[in-house]
């Protein structure tokens, strides 16, 4: 996968640019979520994730190894060009 892909759900976030934990069309979105996952992007053999948690914050979890500290943010657009500039060799 080359970049991210949102969940279908989470679609009409795709392109926006300076969306941050209060973003009105997040908000709406996951009016009824604590916890949910935005959509994924595979690279090599870790497929990543990006969750946005309890209205606070977004995090990048890789499956099968847990949440990547390296990056947390209150803007989607720090976790969305992180996981867009992963590659095989960065593990």
């Amino acid at each position: 996968m080359d970049k991210f892909k949102f969940f279908t759900r989470f679609a009409e976030l795709d392109g926006l640019k300076n969306v941050d934990v209060k973003n009105k069309v997040l908000r709406k979105l996951t009016e009824d979520d604590e916890e949910v996952c935005l959509g994924q992007r595979q690279v090599g053999e870790r497929s990543y994730h990006i969750f946005y948690l309890y209205k606070d914050r977004f995090c990048v979890y890789y499956h099968g190894g847990g949440i990547d500290t390296m990056c947390t943010s209150d803007k989607l657009d720090v976790v969305l060009d992180y996981v867009n500039n992963l590659s095989p060799e960065d593990f």
